[in-house]
């Protein structure tokens, strides 16, 4: 990896320069005066700000909303609630009528074939264990039946398996659920559902993937997210053992026709092959990353469409030698801003992870959030982080400069064992996510974890569970908040609400078996201080992948309209 002249690799974060005026301020890393610098921390302040009146830039696509990272669904319109200068912008809201929703479940993860060159895909056998299934729930309003619903092959059209519907009449106040549970499947596939009457149906769905053996051994979730037109995917790798695949899937009648913009540690990359990408109507094309931006320890990638709008993830997985280091399906994280937030990130014990990351090959199991700073200006980013306890200090204080154009990575080994959130802000518009690892025995190997940026709750937003130990990790940075969460049965019944207090700058977690033995699906509701959530997945000694959870669909149907980054 190169160097710069300060002497650090490319991607690492810069210390941010002490405010000469008092000793504690954070500073510009270029030459200028204290006044420039204190307006610096002023504006890097005001982003955190921001985040506490809501996070709103989001991935919509013209007609149709899939809620991107967990799966509940709503209606919606293209937004990028960022303008050219990095500062946020003020995005008008339009009203839209309940419509039908569509979201695209990703296809399972596969191993590419050794012979791959250039960026075109080519797949190996899947392992003998590998084991691929959707599961997904549909939530009726009070006293009616589930609305039509159904899962289905993008490929080919055929139906997978009707999820919603019924014939019974359910009781004024009770709401039921139509509920599939591990569904298999071998691509990519469709969740659709009708308008629940006049009201946005609340529904969702999930793909889980495990496998016991083979290169691509390891556990990842990912949710049916919603086909857009403008989407952020930060956490990737392209170096040596590394494998990236971005999947975009069409689910439209509409070509579409995309163009990529990658980012690395040492600024953007301008990959032979990454624009006027075709994608026909149900189709899923596999681009390969390495074949854009090869030895790329850090990368960020910007998927804008025109035409129809697309699903997109990011297969990966890593090797080492013969021992697999894990797969994931990096999801969409939230669009750039001056304020992030990341939840969900499982930190393992310290020792045991730098003891690995000192073994040939496995530095990247050292945890770390990836920030990607897409505008022309450099970034002064500050970092909180939060967990069970309240405030977490940070090695270095948490502040740091990253350059204009570049993925900078901010180590969190240092971290005790758990489970935090971390609060972002900056003085311009970034995108972020964290990654990090499970397990610590070379001889065994490791699984990875990709857990991206994501949005405010509020009300009503269903948590499809995925078929793995699951847990839910909340957190409130800026003051006390409220959640209310009942579970969804599997035989399709709402269970009784039960409220859990959240303390201001702390994070906490709830099993969801302690909400209904047999829970589905998880409808959660957020009132107080802005709260953020994700599932943290587990499975066996190393298995582990991170799932933010969805925008609510209660006042689903009215949207930001805006212009894109």
């Amino acid at each position: 990896m190169s160097r710069d002249k300060t002497g650090s690799e490319a991607g690492e974060p810069q210390p941010a320069a002490a405010d000469e005026g008092s000793g504690t301020g954070v500073g510009d890393s270029a030459a200028g005066t204290g006044t420039d610098r204190r307006a610096k921390t002023r504006r890097a302040e005001a982003g955190r700000a921001e985040a506490g009146r809501g996070r709103t830039a989001g991935r919509w696509a013209g007609g149709i909303l899939l809620l991107a990272c967990t799966g509940a669904l709503a209606a919606g319109t293209a937004v990028a609630g960022v303008g050219t200068s990095g500062g946020a912008v003020e995005v008008p809201f339009a009203e839209v009528p309940a419509g039908p929703l569509t979201g695209v479940c990703p296809e399972p993860p596969r191993l590419l074939s050794g012979n791959v060159a250039g960026t075109d895909a080519e797949f190996s056998p899947e392992s003998k264990s590998a084991k691929s299934v959707v599961s997904a729930v549909v939530l009726a309003a009070a006293g009616n039946l589930p609305p039509a619903a159904e899962l289905s092959s993008v490929p080919d059209g055929a139906v997978l398996k009707a999820v919603g519907g019924g014939t019974g009449v359910p009781l004024a106040g009770d709401r039921t659920a139509g509920v599939v549970r591990d569904q298999p499947v071998s691509a990519a596939s469709l969740l659709s559902a009708e308008p629940d009457g006049e009201l946005q149906v609340t529904a969702g769905a999930a793909l889980t993937y495990t496998a016991a053996d083979g290169d691509l051994a390891g556990l990842t979730a990912a949710a049916c997210q919603a086909p857009a037109n403008d989407l952020w995917l930060v956490g990737a790798r392209t170096n040596v053992g590394a494998s990236a695949v971005l999947q975009l899937t069409n689910p439209s009648s509409t070509p579409a026709d995309v163009d990529l913009e990658l980012y690395g540690a040492s600024g953007p990359v301008d990959g032979p092959g990454s624009r006027g990408i075709a994608v026909a109507p149900g189709e899923t094309r596999s681009v390969v990353l390495a074949g854009l931006a090869a030895n790329q320890e850090s990368l960020a990638v910007r998927v804008r469409s025109s035409g129809g709008p697309v699903a997109a993830v990011i297969s990966q997985n890593q090797l080492r030698g013969l021992t697999p280091g894990g797969v994931e399906l990096i999801q969409p994280t939230a669009a750039p801003g001056p304020a992030q937030v990341v939840t969900g990130v499982s930190i393992q014990d310290p020792e045991a992870t730098r003891r690995l990351a000192k073994e040939d090959g496995y530095a990247s199991v050292t945890p770390s959030l990836q920030v990607a700073v897409p505008g022309a200006s450099d970034a002064v980013v500050n970092v909180r982080v939060f967990g069970a306890d309240g405030e977490v200090p940070l090695e270095g204080g948490g502040s740091y400069n990253a350059a204009a154009g570049t993925v900078t990575r901010l180590p969190l080994d240092t971290l005790p064992g758990g489970t935090y959130t971390l609060d972002i802000s900056s003085d311009v518009a970034v995108a972020a996510s964290a990654v990090f690892s499970r397990g610590s025995d070379a001889k065994v190997g490791t699984d990875l974890a990709v857990a991206p940026a994501g949005e405010r709750l509020g009300s009503e937003h269903l948590a499809v569970l995925p078929s793995a130990d699951t847990t839910l990790s909340f957190a409130a940075p800026g003051g006390a908040a409220e959640i209310r969460l009942a579970a969804v049965s599997a035989d399709g019944v709402l269970l009784e609400e039960k409220t859990v207090q959240l303390n201001a700058g702390s994070s906490i977690s709830v099993r969801p078996g302690g909400l209904g033995a047999s829970a589905a699906a998880v409808l959660v509701s957020a009132t107080g201080a802005p709260v953020y959530g994700a599932q943290v997945l587990t499975a066996g000694d190393t298995g582990i992948s991170v799932m933010v959870l969805p925008r609510g669909t209660v006042g689903g149907s009215r949207v930001q309209v805006g212009v894109g980054y």
